[in-house]
């Protein structure tokens, strides 16, 4: 079985985040099938090893996708893998998964580390414990999981926050009684309003993603909630763009007569890695050796490198040949996969 029949079968397996079990058994099947050996965390993150002992590359890949590639119709030609316009392909990060599984059958030493509901903010990786790798020795983490040709390595991150604001007013009705009412909507769009949005700066960006007030034109709303994040590679930046959203929001309900809630989520933290990277200089040098330039580039997007970062392995997120992730447009080169296993085979010594 090669990396396109292991991404046939995986594409056809729906795997939304949380809800990742019928891949994750997959997973467990093959590689078990290979001699691998495994453990899972308490909310199924899984590990794979076939020797414990001596320095290991981890490879890591997500075992979740979008809601728009949870039934894909898939297609493909002698070039690529697509779909017909309808979903998503889940190529992030099934493409990844095919290529680890491939690889895994020539059984290098190494450690293999699939993740779930890294699609809803990383959640999987950030409940990664060090104790989960504790009797390994780790050398460079490397996370499959970015848009861009086979070779290139992601050297920069921003980190991520999360803002819930929660309006709450008076109900009241539109008609007879409005003047008794505060309205909950107009609040949070006032704070909207005052807050910051889009590109900040050329560090740091904000999105107002969503908003939320269901009821009646007759009733005056009594509840509606707004939902921010900020990115950014300064910490600093990121704190102080979060802390404006929830002054302004603060004082929309203050004018509105409304109350306010809000809850501020520190996603994950961002990262710079430079040219002396180790684990950056040893992948770059892999995809010299198999006929690719290696390349950089930085990225406006987290992954689970951010996390594993924290834990203090040395991660690295590399791209995997996918394109139009996330949209119905979404394909990947059949050139592409094959030449992530050939990556793969270079940093393995497989």
């Amino acid at each position: 079985m090669n990396v396109f029949d292991h991404f046939r079968n995986l594409v056809a397996i729906p795997s939304p985040s949380w809800k990742e079990d019928g891949v994750s058994s997959y997973i467990i099947m093959r590689m078990t099938e290979y001699g691998y050996v495994f453990k899972d965390d308490e909310c199924g993150n899984l590990l794979f090893w076939n020797n414990p002992e001596g320095e290991k590359i981890m490879i890591v890949c997500h075992m979740d996708t979008v809601e728009r590639a949870l039934e894909p119709h898939m297609l493909e030609d002698e070039e690529y893998f697509y779909t017909d316009g309808r979903t998503a392909l889940g190529a992030d990060d099934k493409a990844a998964i095919a290529a680890v599984l491939d690889i895994a059958s020539r059984k290098p030493d190494a450690l293999f580390l699939f993740t779930r509901a890294e699609e809803l903010g990383l959640q999987g990786s950030a409940k990664l414990d060090k104790s989960f790798f504790s009797q390994f020795s780790i050398m460079a983490a490397y996370i499959l999981d970015a848009a861009g040709s086979v070779g290139t390595a992601i050297i920069s991150a921003p980190g991520k926050n999360r803002i819930e604001i929660t309006m709450t007013g008076r109900t009241a009705h539109a008609g007879f009684c409005p003047e008794k009412g505060i309205n909950a909507i107009k609040a949070a769009a006032r704070a909207v309003d005052l807050s910051p949005s889009g590109r900040i700066d050329d560090e740091t960006t904000c999105n107002v993603g969503s908003f939320i007030a269901p009821g009646s034109t007759n009733i005056v709303p009594d509840k509606a909630t707004v939902v921010y994040e900020v990115r950014s590679l300064s910490n600093e930046k990121r704190k102080r763009v979060s802390d404006e959203i929830i002054m302004n929001a603060k004082k929309a309900a203050e004018k509105s007569g409304a109350e306010c809630r809000t809850e501020l989520f520190d996603l994950y933290s961002p990262y710079v890695i430079q040219d002396s990277d180790r684990a950056l200089i040893r992948a770059m040098d892999a995809a010299e050796a198999i006929g690719r330039e290696g390349r950089t580039k930085a990225t406006s997007g987290g992954s689970d490198a951010n996390n594993i970062r924290n834990l203090g392995l040395d991660a690295i997120t590399l791209c995997i040949g996918y394109e139009n992730a996330h949209s119905v447009n979404e394909r990947i080169a059949k050139s592409e996969m094959e030449a992530l296993t050939d990556l793969l085979s270079a940093l393995l010594n497989a």
